[in-house]
C-alpha cells in the first residue's frame, strides 16, 4: 500500500512538472502570435502612411490585452462558474418555495434542485448554501432530515 501511495505521488509531481512546462509553452507562444500582431499592426500604418483610424488601433490593443490577462490566469474557469452560481436567487428561491408548498412530506434535495432548474432554467452550484439562504429568509422552510426540505403549513 505504501508502494501504490509512493507510485501515485510520484505520479502526481511528473503531472505538476508536465503542466508547468505546457503552460510555459502556450505563453510563450501567445508572446510570439502577439509580437507578431503587433509587427503586422506598424507595417499596416507604414502603409497607409498613418492614415489608419484611432479606433482602429485602440480596439485591436484591447482585444490582445484582454486574451492576454484572461490566458493568464490558470483558473478562470472556476471563477466564472462560482460567482455565476449567485445570479440565480429570486426566480429559483420563488421555484423552490412554490414547489415546496405543493409537497405534502419533505422532498430530497436533489428532486428538489432538479425540479427548481427545470423551472427556472439556471442552475444552483450548492444546493446545501441555496437551501441555508432560502431558510434564513423563510423559517417556515425546514429540514427534518439529512438532505430533505419540506415548507411546514402554520
Amino acid at each position: 500500500m505504501a508502494d501504490q501511495r509512493e507510485a501515485l505521488r510520484v505520479r502526481l509531481e511528473e503531472l505538476v512538472k508536465h503542466e508547468i512546462l505546457i503552460l510555459r509553452e502556450f505563453r510563450s507562444e501567445r508572446e510570439k502570435i502577439y509580437s507578431r500582431l503587433r509587427e503586422l499592426e506598424r507595417s499596416y500604418d507604414i502603409l497607409c502612411r498613418g492614415k489608419k483610424s484611432q479606433s482602429q488601433s485602440e480596439l485591436i490593443e484591447q482585444t490582445a490585452s484582454a486574451v492576454k490577462t484572461s490566458h493568464i490566469t490558470s483558473k478562470p474557469i472556476q471563477q466564472k462558474k462560482r460567482r455565476q452560481g449567485r445570479a440565480e436567487s429570486n426566480a429559483s428561491r420563488k421555484a423552490a418555495l412554490t414547489i415546496l408548498k405543493l409537497q405534502d412530506k419533505p422532498i430530497s434535495s436533489i428532486d428538489l434542485k432538479q425540479k427548481i432548474e427545470k423551472e427556472t432554467g439556471s442552475q444552483i452550484s450548492n444546493m446545501t448554501i441555496f437551501m441555508n439562504h432560502l431558510m434564513k429568509k423563510y423559517p417556515e422552510v425546514r429540514k427534518p432530515h439529512r438532505g430533505q426540505y419540506i415548507l411546514e403549513k402554520t
